[in-house]
């Protein structure tokens, strides 16, 4: 589930997806290249989702710079079979990995946050994931752990502690 941040400190869903249009477009182009292939990309994200705390799409699909793991390949062949050039190509299919990603997170367990920022030499946004429990409110306790120390309150900094902890381990768990 994806949620984001009001500016009142609330926290409210986000139900749409992104450019849902384009996505079943790119997943058209997908299914002909290679039926099998989606099933195993949205597995792959899933995996990612489940034992991360954080992430972006690249993190995901990118062993190195410019350089996608090779289960992520389809995506890149799908768009290169259509596309005008290998730019083209590979700015296309970083959307329909961004897009397939976002898919992913808004149909999870875990409440997602998110963040944008504009890719450097791109017309689009990098999105990056933050897991409400496991990474926003385990870091929220920590922090509230080293005022308590500061301000010598021991024992509410060591069950601040352990409660980021207990966070932490139920999401390595997979206890969501």
């Amino acid at each position: 589930m994806l949620v984001r941040f009001t500016i009142e400190g609330g926290c409210i869903p986000v139900t749409e997806q992104a450019r849902e249009d384009l996505l079943n477009e790119y997943l058209r182009l997908l299914a002909d290249y290679d039926p099998d292939a989606e099933d195993h990309i949205r597995n792959e994200i899933r995996q990612h989702l489940n034992s991360h705390t954080q992430f972006t799409a690249a993190w995901i699909a990118c062993d190195g710079p410019n350089s996608w793991r090779q289960e992520f390949h389809p995506l890149y062949h799908a768009i290169e079979r259509v596309a005008t050039d290998a730019q083209t190509a590979h700015d296309e299919s970083g959307k329909f990995l961004g897009l397939l990603v976002w898919n992913e997170a808004l149909n999870h367990r875990e409440r997602w946050h998110f963040t944008k920022y504009p890719k450097l030499d791109a017309d689009y946004m990098v999105t990056h994931y933050f897991a409400m429990d496991g990474h926003i409110c385990a870091s929220a306790k920590r922090h509230q752990a080293e005022t308590a120390r500061r301000h010598g309150d021991i024992q509410r900094a060591t069950d601040l502690e352990n409660a980021a902890r207990a966070l932490q381990e139920r999401w390595r768990r997979g206890g969501r």
